[in-house]
């Protein structure tokens, strides 16, 4: 009796909850967009870590240079000293890098498992960038004005024409490395913020 029930148990339809189907759904007809804008955000926030632990451990390299060496340090230019010091903030910078873009990437991950939070996370990453593309820049800059006197002084022998090209292509790097934090971060909380993709996240 038991195994001629049992073929008819099969037949019976189960009830699937609504919104257990619509969360299947979801998960399995993702938007293009939402991959786009996750694969995107956990690739280049991944990229990130490795060379900023990559930088982390050039650093090295500059701890081995003694500036301070008695009769030495009298020919040292200032600005060439600034830049050592400078540099010392360049690694606490390269070091919360590692630790934003972890957060960007454990965010991209979330978001494409369709996780809410995954969502507001990614946005408020985005929000802190545009502080990021500020402090960066002026380290940036800081970094490359107190270059320009050493490097002048390094170049005089091979003659200013060749450094004048060089003047200005350390300034177009540093306003290149600002458009890089602004664009995407500000594309991202434009995408982020559109009712599809809140739409899209609000089951999770």
């Amino acid at each position: 009796m038991a195994g001629g029930v049992a073929p008819l148990l099969n037949w019976i339809p189960r009830k699937i909850p609504q919104g257990a189907s619509s969360t299947m759904n979801l998960q399995t007809n993702k938007p293009p967009s939402v991959l786009i804008i996750g694969w995107a955000s956990v690739l280049a926030s991944g990229l990130m870590v490795l060379v900023n632990l990559v930088s982390l451990v050039s650093y090295n390299t500059f701890d081995t240079m003694n500036l301070n060496i008695p009769g030495l340090s009298q020919y040292i230019p200032e600005s060439m000293k600034k830049v050592m010091v400078l540099y010392g903030y360049s690694r606490i910078w390269t070091a919360y890098g590692i630790v934003y873009f972890l957060f960007v990437c454990v965010a991209g991950v979330q978001f494409l498992r369709l996780r809410a939070w995954g969502r507001t996370a990614l946005e408020i990453a985005c929000w802190v960038g545009f502080l990021n593309a500020v402090v960066d820049t002026m380290l940036s800059y800081m970094i490359w004005q107190n270059m320009q006197e050493t490097l002048s002084l390094l170049m005089r022998g091979i003659g200013g024409g060749r450094y004048s090209y060089l003047h200005p292509l350390g300034f177009i790097t540093i306003i290149a490395g600002f458009v890089l934090w602004v664009v995407p971060c500000g594309g991202m909380i434009v995408f982020l913020r559109r009712p599809k993709v809140r739409e899209t996240v609000s089951l999770r």
